[in-house]
C-alpha cells in the first residue's frame, strides 16, 4: 500500500513532538455533547475498495477532502483510489467523477474519467469547477464540472518538489494538502505542508506566491507573511466574508488565523507542542495533529477534525473557547449514535454544510455526517 506523506506523518505525529513536548490526556466535553448525531451516509468500516453504489454498498479508500457542491453533492478526495468521488447527500449514492481506480500518475487535459491523479487530499469548488489539491503530483488541479476537461493551473509534477513561485507549472510545491476558494478575488489558497507555507493560486492564470510563512522553515512564531512560521499546516477554510484564513498547524498542535488584507498570522487556540485532548479556553486547549477545519455559515465556529484523537472539536472565533463536539477521546471505532458514543478512526477532513458537518472518516473508509448544527 503507497502512504502519502501525510498519512505516514500522522503515524509519526507523537514524534514530531520534539524536544519538550508534552503529552496530555484530560478529555472534557459540552454538555450538548450527546445532542449531536453521528450517522454515516457511505462506504463500509474497514473496507477498502473504489466500488460505486449506494450507502454501505459503495467503498472507499483513505476519503480525506471534502466539499458541497450545487445540487446537494458532496464531493470527495478518494485519496487512495486517486479518484474523485460524488456523493448525493439525500440518497447516499456515490459515483466516481473524476480519474481512474488505482491509477496514482498524471495525465490531463482530457475528460475527467480518463485523467489520473496522485492520491488528492483537498478539494474546493466555485460551483462551477472542482480544484483539487493533488498531493502525490505536487499540482492544483481543475476539473470542469460535469465531466471535465481536467486541467493543471499550478504546479509541475514532472519535476521534484519545491517551493518557487511562478505562473502556472512555473510554480512548484511540496505536498500540497488544504486548499479553499477566495469567492471575491478568484484566488485558491493551499496549505503547501511539505514547505511549511500558505500559498495563493490566482484561477486567472496569474502568479502563484506565497502568503504566508518560511519554505522549509519550521515554526510556530506568529507574525506578518513570512515573518510567521507553520510546521506541516493540513487544513484551510475562508470566512464568509474573505477576510480572514483559518489553518490547522497540525504539526504544531494549534489552530492558526491569517487576516488576508494585512497577512497578520495569529494562534487562536491550542498549546504549541502540547498534544492532548483538553477542551478549555484557547492557549489553555489541546490537540493531537488537527488536520481538517471547517466554518459555519454565521462566521461564529470552526469545526476541526482533531485526528489522532478521532474527535471533532467546536471553536468560537470570537474567544478560541474549544469543545467537543462528537467522538470519545483516543477511542478509534466506526460507531455511529449520539456525540458522546460515536467512534471514529483518524478523521482527516470535514465540510460544513447547513444543518451538518461532513467527516472525511479516513481510516474507517467512510463518510459520517453530524447533526444537527446550529
Amino acid at each position: 500500500m503507497k502512504r502519502s506523506p501525510t498519512r505516514t506523518a500522522i503515524l509519526l505525529g507523537a514524534a514530531l513532538c520534539g524536544a519538550g513536548c508534552v503529552l496530555s490526556s484530560t478529555p472534557t466535553g459540552p454538555a450538548g455533547l450527546a445532542s449531536k448525531t453521528v450517522t454515516t451516509l457511505a462506504g463500509q468500516a474497514g473496507t477498502i475498495g473504489s466500488a460505486d453504489g449506494t450507502g454501505t454498498a459503495a467503498t472507499l479508500g483513505f476519503p480525506a477532502g471534502v466539499v458541497v457542491g450545487p445540487g446537494a453533492v458532496l464531493y470527495v478526495c478518494d485519496s487512495f483510489n486517486s479518484t474523485i468521488r460524488a456523493i448525493n447527500l439525500g440518497t447516499g449514492a456515490a459515483t466516481t467523477i473524476a480519474g481512474v481506480p488505482g491509477v496514482a500518475s498524471w495525465f490531463d487535459n482530457t475528460a475527467a474519467l480518463a485523467a489520473f491523479f496522485n492520491h488528492p487530499e483537498g478539494i474546493a469548488t466555485d460551483g462551477t469547477n472542482l480544484y483539487v489539491a493533488d498531493s502525490g503530483n505536487n499540482a492544483i488541479r481543475k476539473i470542469v464540472l460535469p465531466g471535465g476537461p481536467v486541467t493543471t493551473i499550478a504546479g509541475n509534477p514532472n519535476v521534484l518538489p519545491g517551493s518557487a513561485d511562478g505562473i502556472g507549472s512555473a510554480a512548484l510545491f511540496n505536498n500540497p494538502l488544504g486548499i479553499c476558494f477566495d469567492s471575491a478575488n478568484s484566488i485558491l489558497y493551499v496549505t503547501d505542508s511539505g514547505n511549511s507555507t500558505l500559498r495563493a493560486v490566482p484561477t486567472n492564470g496569474t502568479s502563484t506566491s506565497t502568503v504566508a510563512g518560511q519554505a522549509e522553515v519550521f515554526g510556530s512564531s506568529d507574525g506578518t507573511g513570512t515573518a510567521a512560521t507553520f510546521t506541516y499546516p493540513e487544513g484551510i477554510v475562508i470566512d464568509g466574508g474573505n477576510a480572514n484564513l483559518y489553518v490547522t498547524d497540525t504539526g504544531n498542535g494549534t489552530i492558526r488565523r491569517l487576516v488576508i488584507a494585512s497577512k497578520a498570522v495569529t494562534t487562536l487556540a491550542g498549546q504549541t507542542g502540547v498534544r492532548g485532548d483538553v477542551d478549555g479556553p484557547g492557549a489553555a486547549a489541546q490537540f493531537n495533529w488537527p488536520e481538517g477545519i471547517a466554518i459555519d455559515s454565521t462566521d461564529m465556529y470552526l469545526y476541526v477534525a482533531d485526528t489522532l484523537n478521532n474527535v471533532i472539536r467546536q471553536v468560537v472565533i470570537g474567544s478560541g473557547a474549544v469543545t467537543t463536539l462528537a467522538g470519545q477521546g483516543e477511542t478509534a471505532g466506526s460507531a455511529d449514535g449520539a456525540g458522546d458514543v460515536a467512534t471514529f478512526n483518524h478523521p482527516m477532513r470535514l465540510v460544513f454544510s447547513l444543518p451538518s458537518l461532513y467527516v472525511g472518516d479516513t481510516y474507517n473508509e467512510t463518510i459520517r455526517r453530524v447533526s444537527p448544527m446550529p
